[in-house]
C-alpha cells in the first residue's frame, strides 16, 4: 500500500512540474531566440538616411532651365511610387518599389550623382503637381494607398557588403529576370537572374515593334554620326546572340556591334528579349517579351507574389541575390 502511495505522489509531481519544466524550456528557447535575432541585426551593418534630399526638376518642354525642390525621403519616395508603378498594385508590391527606389537615391548619393526626375540619368519622379495632373479626381484615393509604402521605403534599404546597391527594377521580365552584364556589360553580384515565369501571365507580355528604315536610320545616326548600314534591309540587323534566358546580349547593326541594351535604348524597344526581322512591306518588326532593361526587381512580378503572399522583404530577397535589407 504504501508503494502504492508513494507512486501515486510521484505521478502527481510530475503532472505538476513537468508543464512548469517545459515552460522554462519555452522561455529560455525564446530568449535564445531573440539573441540570436539580436545577433543577426546587430551584424547587418547600419547605413546613413537622410532626411532630406534636393530633387532637380526639369523645366516645361524644351526649357533647359531647372529648378530645385527640397523634399523629406518620405515625400520624395510618394512621388517616386506615383511615377515608377501602376499604384494599384499589390501594398507588399508598393513597399518593395519604395524600397528599391530609396536605395537607388542612396547609391546616387554616394557616388555623387544628383538626384532628379530625369529617368536617363536618376529615376522617373512625379512633383505633387506632375502627379495630379496625371491622376485627375484619382490623385487623393492613390495618395493614401502609397503613402504607407513610402513611409516604409523610407526608413529601409538594400545594401550589399554595406553599401547601397544599384536597386534597379522593370515592369515585366521575360519570364527570367536578366543580369546586369547583357545590359550595362558589367556584372554585379546581386543582379543575377531570377525566376519570374509568373511575368508571362501579362497581357502585354508580348508585344510587337515596327519601325520605318528612316525612323531607324535616324536613331542610328543620333547614336553614332559615322554609323554606316548595308544597301540591303534584311543585313541591317544580324547574328543576334542571346544569354540563356533569352535575352539579347549583341546584335551586328551594319559595322556596328550593338548590345541589346543599345538596342532597347537606341530603338525604343520594349524589353532587351527580343526578335527583330525585316518584312516585304519595308517595316522592321521586333518581337519583345516583358517591358524594360529586366534586371533587378520585377515590378509585376512584386505584384503577383505579393497577391500570394509573400511580403515586401521576401520580394526584395528573391529578386535581389544576397543582400540585406538594413533599417
Amino acid at each position: 500500500m504504501r508503494e502504492y502511495i508513494v507512486i501515486v505522489v510521484i505521478f502527481s509531481l510530475l503532472l505538476f512540474l513537468t508543464p512548469l519544466a517545459f515552460s522554462a524550456l519555452s522561455e529560455f528557447g525564446e530568449e535564445k531566440q531573440q539573441e540570436i535575432e539580436a545577433e543577426k541585426t546587430a551584424a547587418i551593418p547600419k547605413m546613413h538616411f537622410p532626411d532630406k534630399v534636393t530633387v532637380l526638376i526639369s523645366g516645361e518642354d524644351g526649357d533647359n532651365e531647372q529648378n530645385q525642390i527640397e523634399l523629406t525621403t518620405e515625400e520624395y519616395l510618394i512621388g517616386c511610387l506615383f511615377a515608377q508603378i501602376p499604384v494599384n498594385y499589390h501594398e507588399e508590391a508598393l513597399k518593395a518599389q519604395a524600397v528599391a527606389a530609396h536605395t537607388y537615391m542612396l547609391r546616387l548619393l554616394l557616388d555623387g550623382e544628383e538626384i532628379s526626375d530625369d529617368p536617363t540619368t536618376a529615376q522617373p519622379f512625379f512633383t505633387e503637381e506632375a502627379a495630379r495632373e496625371h491622376y485627375g479626381d484619382e490623385y487623393e484615393t492613390h495618395l493614401k494607398r502609397i503613402q504607407p509604402a513610402a513611409n516604409y521605403g523610407a526608413n529601409r534599404a538594400i545594401a550589399y557588403n554595406g553599401e547601397p546597391i544599384y536597386a534597379v527594377y522593370h515592369s515585366i521580365s521575360a519570364g527570367v529576370t536578366n543580369t546586369a552584364y547583357s545590359v550595362w556589360g558589367r556584372d554585379f553580384p546581386y543582379l543575377k537572374s531570377v525566376e519570374s515565369s509568373w511575368d508571362r501571365g501579362h497581357p502585354d507580355y508580348l508585344c510587337v515593334n515596327e519601325m520605318t528604315s528612316e525612323s531607324i536610320r535616324l536613331a542610328m545616326f543620333g547614336y553614332n554620326r559615322t554609323a554606316s548600314m548595308p544597301i540591303d534591309y534584311a543585313l541591317w540587323f544580324v547574328n543576334p546572340i542571346k544569354n540563356d534566358y533569352g535575352y539579347v546580349i549583341s546584335v551586328k547593326a551594319g559595322e556596328n556591334l550593338l548590345s541589346g541594351g543599345d538596342m532597347w535604348r537606341i530603338f525604343k524597344l520594349r524589353s532587351t528579349s527580343f526578335e527583330i526581322s525585316f518584312r516585304p512591306d519595308g517595316i522592321f518588326s521586333a518581337e519583345t517579351r516583358g517591358f524594360g532593361h529586366g534586371v533587378g526587381l520585377s515590378q509585376y512580378g512584386a505584384d503577383v507574389l505579393g497577391n500570394r503572399g509573400f511580403s515586401a522583404e521576401e520580394i526584395l530577397a528573391h529578386y535581389y541575390t544576397d543582400v540585406d535589407i538594413v533599417f
